[in-house]
């Protein structure tokens, strides 16, 4: 009987308990959030991924059969467009912008400053 627990931290501070049951015999699947049941699977012997939110997060638990055992992966999926990954994006892009507008300031600051001691120095 495979057992394990993720803990999900999610963007606003609430932490969830992820866990899985895959029973050895039985092989059926149980995940479930914070002890309440959200997935019931029944003879899953082959590769299987299983999507849902937690919280405004969207989560995948990814069931995989490798030659005499299973592995088990759990992520967070931040590539789909959700709401929340469509903020995180345009979060992004704003922090790069502030960054590039900066460091453009930076470079004509040294411009100037080196145009300007090169035409007030004493010759």
């Amino acid at each position: 009987m495979s057992q394990l627990s993720w803990t999900l931290l999610d963007d606003f501070g609430q932490q969830y308990e992820i866990g899985l049951y895959h029973g050895d015999r039985s092989n059926h699947v149980l995940i479930h959030i914070n002890r309440k049941p959200i997935v019931v699977d029944f003879n899953i012997k082959d590769d299987k991924k299983y999507s849902f939110f937690v919280g405004h997060e969207l989560c995948e638990v990814n069931i995989e059969k490798d030659t005499d055992r299973y592995l088990y992966s759990f992520i967070t999926n931040q590539d789909i467009d959700t709401p929340l990954n469509l903020a995180r994006k345009q979060q992004s892009r704003k922090y790069f912008m502030i960054i590039m507008a900066i460091g453009v300031g930076l470079v004509l600051s040294i411009i100037g400053l080196s145009y300007w001691l090169m035409t007030t120095s004493p010759t």
